[in-house]
């Protein structure tokens, strides 16, 4: 009983080092000092098997690096659930995303110069249309 009580407690102190660790990287330094956000844009189609994990793991990139993290997920008619997906998944901790729909009939440099709009975020396109593409994701193996 006494040791089942004691790997209680010890369990619990290591989730709180683990919390306050995490906590003291996120905000370690002046904000001068900390590294540009990422901007993350998704082009997609067709990928609802797929996208669920791709944003579940840019979400634990960023809570774990603490790395303000942005995606836009940009949709090329897809016929399967991708999109509803997408939106289900809008309140996931440690990103910020939006969705919206691919036209390949514009300049993709117009469209990528319109979703950025802070000079401080690495822009980093990501076209899941294109085989081995989602290997760019952290914790995403192709």
């Amino acid at each position: 009983m006494v040791a089942h009580l004691l790997w209680i407690l010890v369990i619990y102190g290591i989730a709180v080092a683990l919390v306050h660790m995490l906590y003291a990287r996120r905000h370690r330094g002046d904000s001068s000092k900390r590294r540009p956000g990422l901007h993350y844009v998704l082009i997609t189609s067709n990928h609802e098997w797929q996208v669920e994990w791709y944003l579940r793991a840019l979400s634990l990139y960023a809570l774990l690096s603490g790395t303000r993290v942005r995606v836009t997920v940009l949709d090329d008619r897809s016929d399967d659930d991708t999109v509803n997906i997408v939106h289900r998944l809008m309140n996931l901790s440690g990103i910020e995303l939006v969705v919206g729909h691919w036209n390949p009939s514009e300049d993709t440099t117009l469209v990528m110069n319109k979703i950025t709009s802070e000079s401080d975020e690495q822009l980093i396109e990501i076209d899941l249309r294109i085989s081995g593409e989602a290997a760019r994701i952290p914790y995403v193996q192709g």
